[in-house]
């Protein structure tokens, strides 16, 4: 059976044989060779895919952003970098000068969110402290630094691994 195609479309294109199970020979025989005889135009074959592909259930993956945000969170300076903290929560961060499982108070804070108002400091909140707990010191992943000069016979290789401290906070307070 033969489909009209558009004039944008001039490529036919002939369907692949159809795979049917075993019912009887002249059967089997007679619907091969007509799957095999008909002639489809891609314009016809597109649309078909894009319906197929328009019915088809799509997979919601979830994301930070459709989750709310905790009931208590602080934005705190550890480091040298700014981070999102919440209590019961482990984080890791550049090596501090504490002992592996001493407590400690971080000052810097920058925000505060607490029974849904959110606090800003400028640039830090006075009257807000964190404590957490110092978990473990490791080192992180490996990177490489090569240093190359064309031309010049001058090759560099060199490993680098940061030194990391690891802490949990326990809680969160205003004074």
């Amino acid at each position: 059976m033969l489909q009209k195609c558009s004039a944008r479309t001039p490529a036919f294109r002939v369907a692949p044989r159809i795979a049917v199970p075993a019912v009887s020979s002249r059967v089997s025989q007679s619907i091969s060779r007509s799957a095999s005889l008909r002639v489809t135009c891609q314009a016809a074959a597109t649309d078909a895919q894009a319906v197929a592909v328009a019915a088809a259930p799509k997979k919601a993956h979830p994301s930070l952003l459709s989750q709310a945000a905790p009931a208590l969170y602080a934005i705190v300076e550890v480091g040298g970098h700014q981070m999102f903290v919440e209590p019961g929560k482990w984080y890791t961060c550049n090596r501090l000068q504490a002992e592996v499982g001493s407590k400690i108070k971080f000052g810097r804070v920058l925000a505060l969110k607490k029974d849904g108002k959110l606090s800003v400091g400028m640039p830090y909140l006075e009257n807000v402290t964190i404590e957490a707990e110092v978990i473990e010191e490791l080192r992180g992943p490996k990177v490489i630094v090569y240093k190359m000069r064309p031309k010049k016979h001058y090759r560099k290789k060199q490993g680098h691994r940061q030194d990391l401290s690891k802490f949990m906070v326990s809680k969160i307070e205003m004074a």
